[in-house]
């Protein structure tokens, strides 16, 4: 490298940023003005931005005073929960659970905040240090914060000669060193004015982000002590979930033996827990005149403040039945109002009177929903259970919006008496959620309750059916077998479990009624619109027939495809998952969703700890749901390349037609098959991990037994792909063994075609190059014809040429592409074939296309036949002449 002269001046004034202006000709008293201004202008936006940033201090503040609050309320919450109030066990489970979880999300990047704020101090720091070492020299400057590094006030020179400096370089630091009294330059006046502007500027901004930095790192501790605050009842709440989880699902609670055994003890105990959970005394005695806390006088937050646990438990028993009685009094209010204005107004389209009721309960439901669904107000508990009466709202919509577009009204109340004893179980559990009923309570309740639902249910589902429709009769059926089921479970002291399942089945049923009022949607949407639809395009492609052109229908019955193909499979896999999810949310058990949708249920790590295999629930969902998208988009694509190769060959040929073998459709849909399943593949072992290394070294192991088992299906697989570049096409006839057909199919293994009599028949695609099959259709389609006829001895030959030519001319007519039958190339010939003893044999001959060759011939012969009786040509019969020779003696 090449050296170069130290010139000490330029060394020491290095320090300093704004120096770089002499090396570009600028003097230095205008780079400290611009440097004053850049400096003031961002002091003036510091100004401004601090009342921002002090709002912002403050409400930042204010949040984390409420989240220390809410922790510490929150963990005195749960370490006060019973183990016999599993729904409010439950509730505060799922409060600190999702308040650490929103913590952890909004928790302020402090490491990031400090570290952008030393770096902003360090900078200041460095550039007062650089602005007070411009001579003339500065001796301190009043900062009161400085980086570690420039705390030392050492303006001395403490310069070291290197080894490897040259003699000229030696001898000017050893100058620069022994006279360092004279400077290079000096600051005029108007420099020293800004150098010292320059300062107070970056001393002001140095001690605000020095301000602001204290103040974070203040915040920062205290969020760190509400975090550890948070994370020790989170942990202890992942601890009760899992005892919660044993104590619903395996250890259960008192069976119904038990409960037999001593009602008595067991109904104190029951009327005891009610008293602990429930006070409706202390409601009335708040909203009394005088009472400082009541609720006339203060906004609502502050009465539900005053109100205890108790009696907010009882203000949600009010809520609840206020809600039902509300909803009752909406269906029937409805339900006058539409039987006058179809008694007195008579619209033209009007709801039958059978169907009049339940349409009164859709639709005042759904206003309903609409009234109270969207409530805000009333504080936590009131609008958890909103959201539970919402979920039952939305079954009530379901079952009677599809039993209003599915059903026939004579049907419609058989079909309305099987979901009869739904609504009202669904009725029971959703109350008993809202207003946290006591273990006891439900383990008194559900089992004398399923009890009775269960043979409800029965009876209906035998009276019912054959007068329901066939799917309100099995959904009854399925509703029976599920509340049987529960039914077992609360009877052996596991009703939570009874409650959970029958939860999952009122959302399973409201999506699955949803799924077929689509479903009849999608009918009456066909039967109305598509089939005209499709049969106008059906007329409109006249080019290609059967199943060609069945398949260019797409492009009118690709929506309703869409839907029926893809849109009803993707909701009935999501409502699995879904449902599920949605019953463990009613009774917050979002916990155990977590851990069993989307953690892994396979999952093999190997030595060097890679994840080799990861299947979860959600994975299979994923996928299961992209192999119905894959299905229809394949279709998709085929249907778009068919089209576009017909368009192109037609615009290439200017034809109006192409016949069913013109164009080879085998390989590029192949093709097409290969490419969008192989990326499904990929996707499937990208997402699942499956190790495709192991996959390879097992396959190179078994390559040889492999190759040696599959040797008929490579070989097979090889001469199909041979077979779709062209050499068979679908509609091609062939001949192979003396057996003629029409190619109806070619795949990897075999080649599928129809023989003349109408039967099915598979060759390996081995064995037709084997056997050296005929295609009668690869050359120009036309196959030579012989029609042979026998005539008697001494009849003209010429004459009966003469006949048979005029009379076969009757037989040159054209196919549905409009291709001549016969060839006219060659044309109808007559020639004498054979002399046989009873006859002089006559052939007509022709070259006739295959696929008419049958047809063709039956007609020729019958057309010879009649010509030659109205000629007056003897045809003979089978003839032997015998010549009696008489001996002489």
């Amino acid at each position: 490298m090449k050296k170069k002269l130290i010139i000490l001046p330029l060394l020491l004034l290095s320090f300093s940023l704004p120096l770089m202006s002499i090396v570009n000709g600028r003097s230095l008293s205008n780079t400290l003005k611009d440097l004053n201004a850049e400096l003031k202008d961002d002091f003036h936006m510091r100004e401004e931005g601090q009342i921002q940033f002090n709002e912002d201090y403050d409400r930042q503040h204010r949040k984390m005073i409420d989240i220390i609050k809410e922790s510490s309320e929150l963990s005195l919450l749960l370490y006060t929960q019973n183990q016999g109030m599993t729904f409010d066990m439950l509730y505060a489970l799922k409060k600190v659970t999702s308040d650490y979880n929103d913590f952890n999300k909004d928790r302020r990047p402090y490491d990031h905040i400090i570290s952008d704020l030393n770096y902003e101090i360090d900078r200041y720091a460095r550039l007062i240090e650089a602005l007070r070492r411009l001579p003339p020299m500065l001796k301190e400057v009043e900062v009161g914060i400085l980086p570690d590094s420039l705390l030392y006030r050492n303006d001395s020179l403490d310069i070291h000669i290197s080894q490897s400096a040259s003699s000229l370089e030696r001898e000017v630091i050893l100058v620069a060193s022994n006279d360092t009294s004279l400077p290079p330059f000096v600051l005029d006046r108007m420099g020293e004015i800004y150098r010292d502007s320059c300062i107070l500027y970056a001393s002001q901004l140095l001690k605000i982000n020095a301000e602001h930095r204290d103040m974070v790192v203040a915040d920062s501790i205290h969020y760190q002590e509400a975090y550890l605050r948070m994370k020790e009842a989170y942990d202890y709440a992942e601890e009760r979930y899992v005892e919660m989880g044993k104590y619903v699902f395996a250890e259960g609670q008192t069976s119904m033996l038990e409960l037999m055994s001593n009602p008595g003890y067991y109904w104190r105990k029951t009327m005891n827990d009610l008293r602990e959970q429930y006070n409706f005394e202390e409601l009335p005695s708040l909203a009394e005149p005088g009472d400082t806390a009541s609720a006339g006088d203060e906004d609502d937050d502050s009465y539900y403040a005053n109100l205890s646990r108790k009696g907010l438990n009882a203000l949600l028993v009010l809520a609840g039945v206020f809600q039902l009685i509300a909803l009752f009094l909406v269906w029937i209010v409805l339900f006058i109002i539409l039987w006058l204005v179809g008694r007195f107004a008579k619209p033209k389209r009007f709801p039958d009177k059978k169907q009049l009721p339940a349409f009164s309960i859709l639709v005042g439901t759904f206003l309903y929903f609409l009234l109270f669904g969207f409530f805000w107000g009333g504080g936590e508990y009131v609008q958890m259970g909103v959201r539970h009466v919402n979920t039952f709202l939305w079954l009530l919509m379901a079952i009677f919006g599809s039993l209003l577009l599915r059903v026939k009204p004579e049907q419609l109340r058989s079909s309305i008496h099987l979901y009869t004893p739904t609504i009202i179980i669904a009725i029971v559990i959703i109350l008993c959620r809202i207003v946290f009923i006591p273990d006891r309570f439900i383990n008194l309740l559900f089992p004398p309750l399923l009890l009775l639902i269960v043979l409800r249910q029965l009876a209906f589902s035998i009276r019912e059916h054959g007068k329901a429709t066939a799917i309100d009769s099995a959904l009854g059926w399925a509703s029976l077998a599920i509340y049987l089921t529960c039914f077992v479970f609360s009877f052996f002291g596991y009703p939570f479990v009874s409650l959970l399942i029958l939860v999952w089945w009122y959302f399973q049923l409201a999506v699955l009624l949803t799924v077929f009022s689509i479903s009849d949607l999608l009918r009456i949407y066909k039967e109305r619109w598509l089939d005209k639809h499709v049969d106008a395009m059906r007329r409109s492609i006249n080019y290609v027939s059967g199943e060609d052109r069945e398949s260019l229908l797409f492009g009118a019955t690709w929506f309703y495809d869409l839907i029926r193909q893809v849109g009803i499979p993707v909701i009935v896999i999501l409502s699995l998952p879904m449902c599920i999810h949605l019953s463990l949310n009613v009774f917050d058990f979002n916990d155990l969703y977590v851990k069993t949708y989307h953690y892994p249920f396979v999952h093999v790590v190997d030595k060097d700890g890679f994840e080799t295999l990861y299947i979860t629930c959600e994975s299979i969902v994923r996928l299961s749901i992209l192999f119905f998208i894959v299905r229809y988009l394949n279709r998709a694509v085929h249907a778009v390349w068919q089209y576009t190769r017909y368009a192109a060959f037609m615009r290439r040929t200017n034809r109006k037609a192409i016949r069913a073998n013109e164009i080879n459709m085998s390989l590029g849909n192949s093709i097409i098959s290969v490419l969008i399943w192989m990326a499904y593949i990929i996707v499937v072992v990208t997402v699942w991990q499956i190790p495709v290394g192991s996959l390879s070294l097992v396959a190179g192991g078994l390559s040889a037994g492999i190759g040696l088992a599959m040797k008929d299906i490579l070989n097979n697989f090889i001469y199909g792909i041979q077979l779709m570049g062209g050499r068979v096409r679908v509609g091609d006839w062939i001949e192979c063994e003396g057996v003629r057909g029409k190619v109806t199919a070619i795949n990897y293994q075999c080649v599928q075609m129809e023989t003349i009599d109408g039967t099915e028949m598979s060759f390996l695609n081995a064995s037709l190059f084997g056997k050296n099959f005929i295609n009668l259709t690869r050359n120009n389609s036309y196959e030579k014809t012989t029609i042979s006829v026998g005539v008697a001895y001494g009849t003209d030959v010429q004459r009966v040429r003469e006949v048979l030519v005029d009379a076969m001319q009757q037989m040159r007519t054209k196919d549905q592409y409009g291709r001549e039958i016969v060839d006219p190339s060659h044309g109808i010939y007559v020639v004498v074939e054979n002399m046989s003893d009873s006859s002089v044999d006559v052939a007509v001959k022709q070259y006739v296309l295959v696929a008419e060759r049958i047809p063709y011939v039956d007609r020729a012969k019958e057309v010879v036949y009649n010509a030659l009786q109205e000629a007056g040509i003897t045809i003979p019969f089978p003839q032997c002449d015998v010549h009696l020779v008489k001996e002489e003696d």
